[in-house]
C-alpha cells in the first residue's frame, strides 16, 4: 500500500502542474479560454497508453517493474528541470520545446501508470480495493497539490524556473523511497496450467471487450465524470477573471485538495458499505450537483466564502466519485492483463474528458461561465440516471 501510494503521488506531480498551475500562468499571459480548455489534449499519451499497455504488461512477465519505474521517473524529473529552463509561457521560439516537454512527461507518467495500476490489481484483494483506490486518489491528489497549489504559491515568491525544481526533486525523492520495494523487485508471470498456450498480445487488446456487459460498462466509464470534465477546467480561469491572484488560487487549490483527500476516504467507505452500484449512483449525483453549484459563483461573483464553500463541496464529491469508479474498474480486470484492462478503461475516460474539456472551454468563451457550468451539472445527472435505470443490480461486488 505504501509503495502504491508513493507511485501515485509521483504520477500526480506533473498532472498538478498541467491541470492547476499551467492554466493560471497561461491566463495571466492573456491566452484565450478555448486554448486553456485544449490543454487537456496535451494529455494525449494518457489517451493512447492503451496502445502500448499490452506490451508493458507482457514485458512484466519477465522483467521486474523496478527497471521500468526507475527509467520513467528519473527521465520525467530531468524533463521537468528542462521545462523550467525553457519556460512555461507559450510565447516566442521556445513554444515547440515547451509543448514537446509536456507531451514527453505525460508519456512517461502514463506508461508508469500502466505498471502501477497493474500492481494494484494483482496485489490488492477485492475486499481492500476501496482502501487501495482511496490511496490511489489521495496519492494522486497529494501529487497534484505539490505540483499545482504549492507551485502556484511558490511562484509568487520565486521565479517559475526555480519553482519547477519542487516537483522534479520530489520525483527523485519518491523514486529513492520505492526503489527497493518488494512488489517492484520480481516479475509477474501469467498464471496458467501446464501445457496452456501463453496469452498473445491480441488477447490483451480485445479480451476485455469480449466480457459480457462490457460495452455498457465502458459507456458508463466514458461519461460518468462528464460534468467534471466540462466544468472543472474553467474554474481557475473564472477565478483569474474575477481578480484572484496566483497565490490566492494556490491557497484555494490547497484547501480544496485537502477536501478531496477526505472525499476519497468517503468514497472508499461508500464502496465498502454500499457496494459498487449504489455508491456509483450516490457519488455521481453529488458530483453533478456540486459542479452545477459553480454556476452560482459565476452569477453571484467570486467572493471568497462562496468560492471556498462550493470548491470544498465539489472536491469532496470528486474524490468520492473517483474512488468508487476506479474500484469498479479494477474488479473487471483480468489478472494477467491487469495493467492493460485498467488502462483501456482509464484511457476511454481520459479521451472523453479531453473532448468535453475542449467543448467546455469553447462554450465558456462563446457564451458564459454560468451556462457552461449549469449544462455540465445537468449532463452529469443524466449519465447517473441512465446508469441507475439500466445497469444490472448484480454489478455490485
Amino acid at each position: 500500500m505504501a509503495t502504491l501510494l508513493a507511485l501515485y503521488i509521483a504520477q500526480g506531480l506533473p498532472s498538478g502542474l498541467f491541470a492547476h498551475a499551467l492554466p493560471v500562468f497561461w491566463r495571466e499571459a492573456g491566452i484565450g479560454l478555448a486554448w486553456i480548455g485544449a490543454l487537456k489534449l496535451l494529455a494525449l499519451p494518457w489517451i493512447l497508453k492503451a496502445l502500448w499497455a499490452p506490451v508493458i504488461d507482457r514485458s512484466l512477465w519477465s522483467v521486474a517493474p523496478v527497471r521500468w519505474v526507475f527509467g520513467l521517473q528519473s527521465l520525467a524529473a530531468l524533463c521537468l528541470i528542462g521545462l523550467g529552463i525553457v519556460g512555461l509561457t507559450p510565447q516566442g521560439p521556445w513554444l515547440p520545446l515547451t509543448v514537446a516537454a509536456i507531451l514527453l512527461i505525460n508519456l512517461l507518467m502514463a506508461t508508469q501508470d500502466v505498471i502501477t495500476d497493474g500492481l494494484a490489481v494483482r496485489h490488492v484483494p477485492a475486499i481492500w480495493r476501496g482502501l487501495a483506490n482511496t490511496l490511489q486518489v489521495a496519492g494522486y491528489k497529494i501529487g497534484m497539490l505539490a505540483g499545482g497549489a504549492f507551485l502556484l504559491i511558490l511562484a509568487s515568491h520565486v521565479d517559475t524556473q526555480t519553482a519547477l525544481l519542487l516537483p522534479a526533486c520530489l520525483l527523485i525523492l519518491l523514486l529513492a523511497l520505492v526503489f527497493r520495494a518488494p512488489i517492484l523487485r520480481n516479475p509477474h508471470p501469467p498464471s496458467s496450467s501446464a501445457g496452456d498456450a501463453e496469452p498473445g498480445i491480441i488477447d490483451g487488446f480485445i479480451g476485455l471487450i469480449r466480457q459480457p456487459g462490457m460495452l455498457f460498462w465502458l459507456g458508463v466509464v466514458a461519461c460518468y465524470k462528464v460534468g467534471d470534465a466540462m466544468g472543472s477546467g474553467m474554474v481557475r480561469p473564472m477565478l483569474t477573471d474575477g481578480g484572484w491572484t496566483s497565490e490566492a488560487i494556490g491557497n484555494f487549490t490547497l484547501a480544496t485538495t485537502m477536501a478531496g483527500l477526505l472525499g476519497a476516504a468517503i468514497g472508499g467507505w461508500l464502496y465498502t458499505k454500499l457496494g459498487g452500484r449504489r455508491s456509483l449512483i450516490w457519488a455521481g449525483i453529488a458530483q453533478a450537483v456540486t459542479i452545477s453549484a459553480w454556476a452560482l459563483v459565476a452569477v453571484k461573483g467570486t467572493g471568497a466564502a462562496l468560492v471556498y464553500g462550493v470548491g470544498i463541496a465539489e472536491q469532496l464529491a470528486d474524490g468520492a466519485s473517483t474512488v468508487v469508479l476506479f474500484a469498479m474498474m479494477m474488479n473487471l480486470c483480468r489478472q494477467q492483463w491487469a495493467g492493460t484492462d485498467f488502462t483501456v478503461q482509464a484511457s476511454i475516460q481520459v479521451v472523453i474528458a479531453g473532448l468535453f474539456g475542449l467543448l467546455g472551454g469553447m462554450i465558456a468563451q462563446t457564451y458564459s461561465y454560468e451556462l457552461l457550468l449549469g449544462l455540465a451539472g445537468c449532463l452529469g445527472l443524466a449519465v447517473v440516471l441512465v446508469f441507475a435505470l439500466r445497469s444490472p443490480k448484480t454489478l455490485s461486488p
